[in-house]
């Protein structure tokens, strides 16, 4: 599932870029005319103006990053709204039009307020119109899916009361455009043998959640516990809020009241979606924006650097030029993790060991690469993949997870934002040679979680720039 929503996406992103493309072209057409300025004709622009193409890529650059921090690019497809796509498109559109405008057209030779007014229209109007007809297209490729396969979310309903009941005959009813598949319900007590019950399979306790979450690969969490747990609620949550689902509330009458409950499907069941996100959406994606571009130019800018470092450690010792080493990462999900090989070959053949900074094991270019933090340059991959983001606590493997976990339960936490290349767990401790260590530097990136920020993390990259500068990586 999680594989088609991130092919939709792309094909989302692809059509962003053909109909902008198509609104630029016949606007630079209509522009020229306008100015009486040559060439005149499309065969012109194609091929006897050579600014065309440059003002193109630009503008596609400008409207993609304005899309993608508004948020476009966020939700899967399955799940929007026509109708309030329709909406955010035009806002896009138009706020995109009125930069534009400001910042391409007032230097047109011409620029009087009806020649402004004329592009500005024409603008907003082929930008707004080619889009939305796109989206719409493949929105309605996916709603259509749905419509063929029904049972597209693996979902389950906490909660064996008449409220689960009700929320599950409603769901049900509108089956064709939910998608959900619901594979069973989770208990808090010894339920009886009635409600959701006569319906679905009981496939557990609350408390054994998470075990049920990654065993029958589940999407979707409907929380139809009672008003009085509330504080079950909350502590669940915060549990579900480390995996990879969409946790849905059933409301109460005094949150549908005070305007708690947005719903993204007119005919759909009556459910809060629970944002648990630790940052605003557009600093989100401001900060994914960022990972995105920096990442590639760092791999494009840094490339002679890369090679020379891998020849280095490939001359150094036997071996392997780049590590891979399976981590945990964002939600819980696993990872493989690239460095430049700093240890020689089999240094864990006696089983997972943490380096020290005079560890027998580590080459003698190894030691050179850590210092200045070189070895750690192919993680720019695991960041323009999303496995990783440049600010994050460091990934560990479950080895160490697990370690962790038996002398604090903290540690999963962590786990609600993505790794990252730098911490200020680093910043401030460094490596860890031990479990205690690592508990202590965990204390550090737990402070980050909770004040995580686009400005902290910029404040973490200065601080771990002196630290590579001064060579003071170990």
């Amino acid at each position: 599932m999680q594989k088609s929503q991130t092919i939709k996406t792309a094909w989302y992103i692809f059509s962003d870029i053909v109909t902008s493309v198509a609104a630029w072209t016949i606007l630079t057409h209509k522009r020229k005319i306008w100015l009486n300025e040559a060439p005149l004709t499309y065969n012109g622009l194609f091929n006897n103006y050579s600014f065309f193409y440059s003002s193109l890529f630009l503008v596609l650059v400008f409207w993609i990053v304005l899309f993608a921090v508004s948020g476009a690019y966020n939700q899967a497809l399955y799940k929007r709204s026509q109708l309030k796509e329709i909406t955010a498109s035009i806002i896009q559109c138009l706020i995109g039009s009125i930069l534009l405008l400001f910042i391409l057209f007032f230097n047109d030779r011409e620029a009087d307020p009806a020649y402004l007014y004329d592009v500005f229209f024409m603008l907003t109007v082929l930008q707004s119109l080619f889009v939305i007809v796109g989206r719409l297209i493949l929105i309605s490729i996916a709603h259509n899916d749905i419509k063929k396969n029904p049972a597209l979310f693996n979902t389950v309903i906490i909660g064996n009361n008449a409220k689960a009941v009700a929320t599950y005959k409603e769901i049900k009813r509108n089956h064709l455009t939910a998608g959900y598949n619901f594979l069973g319900f989770i208990t808090d007590e010894n339920f009886p043998k009635n409600g959701v019950s006569k319906n679905l399979p009981c496939l557990g306790v609350i408390e054994d959640t998470e075990k049920i979450i990654q065993q029958k690969n589940i999407n979707q969490v409907v929380v139809a516990l009672e008003t009085s747990e509330r504080v079950v609620v909350e502590t669940l949550i915060s549990r579900l809020s480390e995996y990879d689902v969409e946790i849905k509330l059933v409301p109460d009458s005094l949150a549908i009241v005070t305007g708690s409950v947005k719903v993204s499907n007119v005919p759909g069941a009556v459910l809060i979606d629970v944002n648990t996100a630790l940052m605003p959406a557009w600093q989100n994606n401001i900060k994914r924006l960022f990972d995105v571009s920096a990442s590639l130019i760092g791999l494009i800018v840094l490339s002679p650097l890369l090679a020379y470092v891998a020849l280095r450690t490939k001359l150094s010792s036997k071996g392997y030029i780049i590590y891979n080493q399976q981590r945990i990462g964002y939600k819980t999900k696993p990872f493989y993790i690239h460095k430049f090989r700093s240890m020689y070959a089999d240094a864990e053949k006696n089983g997972p060991a943490l380096s020290s900074e005079n560890d027998p094991r580590i080459t003698k270019w190894g030691k050179v690469m850590r210092k200045w933090r070189l070895d750690e340059m192919p993680q720019l991959w695991n960041i323009l993949k999303g496995e990783m983001s440049f600010v994050g606590p460091r990934p560990e493997r479950k080895f160490y997870i697990e370690a962790i976990n038996q002398s604090t339960p903290y540690f999963r936490y962590l786990l609600k934002v993505k790794p990252g290349l730098t911490s200020w767990g680093m910043v401030q401790f460094g490596y860890a040679s031990s479990i205690p260590e690592m508990i202590e530097r965990m204390k550090y990136d737990l402070v980050y979680v909770e004040n995580i920020s686009l400005l902290l993390d910029l404040k973490i990259m200065l601080y771990t720039l002196r630290t590579i500068f001064l060579g003071k990586g170990k």
